[in-house]
């Protein structure tokens, strides 16, 4: 599926830096980060249309990442496994009390998942 066609039916949970919608609030993210992290959260929005703000359908907690991090080597000493896998399992819980439907087909990464509008 394109970004100019989208599906109101199925959402996508993505990785997103905080304030990556705003240029004050990436600034901010940067400053207030300690040796090269910053806070990260998942997202869940629109399958198939651009990343905005108002196509997000949940957005999760947020967790500190390193910026220069392997994001899908979760073998120690990434630290920010626990708490990610943490934020991901409730917007998933988020999502499903919401009345979404986890599918079973892989993403491309540990954390790519894709939901379902329950009929």
């Amino acid at each position: 599926m394109n970004e100019t066609v989208g599906n109101r039916s199925r959402v996508e949970v993505h990785l997103e830096e905080l304030g990556q919608h705003s240029c004050w609030k990436a600034l901010l993210n940067t400053m207030t980060g300690t040796n090269g992290s910053a806070q990260y959260r998942f997202v869940a929005r629109l399958a198939g249309y651009a990343d905005t703000p108002n196509l997000h359908v949940r957005e999760g907690a947020t967790f500190p990442l390193m910026r220069w991090q392997d994001l899908d080597n979760e073998r120690q000493p990434n630290a920010f496994s626990d708490i990610a896998h943490q934020r991901l399992e409730e917007l998933d819980a988020t999502l499903r009390d919401d009345g979404w439907s986890r599918c079973d087909e892989p993403g491309r990464h540990w954390w790519s998942r894709t939901y379902e509008a329950i009929r």
